[in-house]
């Protein structure tokens, strides 16, 4: 009788490695920099044009030119994104704080424009999915409170093969800078192949739009 092939085992391992980095974010590869003599928060707009989802689905992978962003992935929000509905919609980004420990919360909004255009049974799937009418905007709306982790890349590595958005949008981010000489940074798990391919540790990244039948619109 053959051997079960550990392999599978390994990959699972990984797996839940990443999601554990993702949400604890204190754990994993910490490197030591020299610190700017600045005492305030940075705050800086991250210029985004594409999106990614983690293999497993569980969280989606923002690339900036110097960090790399992990955020949980609601199933809410998932299903959202997998709806009928999903061509309709489009997205912003709320302002994202990045606290001591690059842990990052803040709130993404979908909002699907033209109430009055849309067919009943539209809106009634939009509420199904947690979406609120709103007279004053003509629109429907979802905002989700959003979580996980900002790291630090290398190099710039954002304008690599993937999923282009319609447009690209600005991510405005706040993050804590403590006053001190050194200061501790996550470095990103996020690797390219030889061929070009996005990899965390041992999963591939895969494109948003694969997750959906429509291209994600992003006003």
């Amino acid at each position: 009788m053959q051997k079960t092939s550990p392999r599978p085992r390994l990959l699972r391992a990984t797996l839940l490695a990443v999601s554990a980095l993702t949400l604890a974010s204190i754990s994993g590869c910490l490197t030591s920099e020299l610190y700017e003599p600045r005492a305030s928060d940075e705050v800086y707009t991250e210029q985004v044009g594409q999106l990614y989802v983690t293999a497993d689905q569980k969280s989606f992978v923002v690339l900036g030119k110097k960090y790399h962003y992990f955020i949980l992935v609601e199933p809410e929000l998932l299903q959202a994104i997998r709806s009928g509905l999903h061509a309709k919609m489009q997205a912003e980004f709320l302002p994202v704080h990045v606290s001591m420990y690059e842990t990052l919360d803040g709130e993404f909004e979908l909002k699907i424009p033209g109430l009055g255009q849309l067919a009943a049974g539209e809106v009634n799937e939009a509420k199904a999915l947690g979406f609120v009418a709103s007279a004053q905007q003509d629109a429907l709306l979802h905002r989700y409170k959003i979580q996980g982790s900002r790291f630090k890349s290398s190099k710039d590595i954002s304008a690599l093969q993937g999923s282009t958005l319609n447009s690209t949008y600005p991510l405005q981010v706040s993050a804590y800078r403590k006053k001190s000489k050194v200061t501790q940074v996550l470095l990103t798990p996020v690797t390219v192949t030889a061929d070009g391919v996005l990899m965390i540790l041992a999963a591939p990244l895969l494109p948003v739009a694969f997750m959906a039948a429509q291209p994600f619109r992003v006003k």
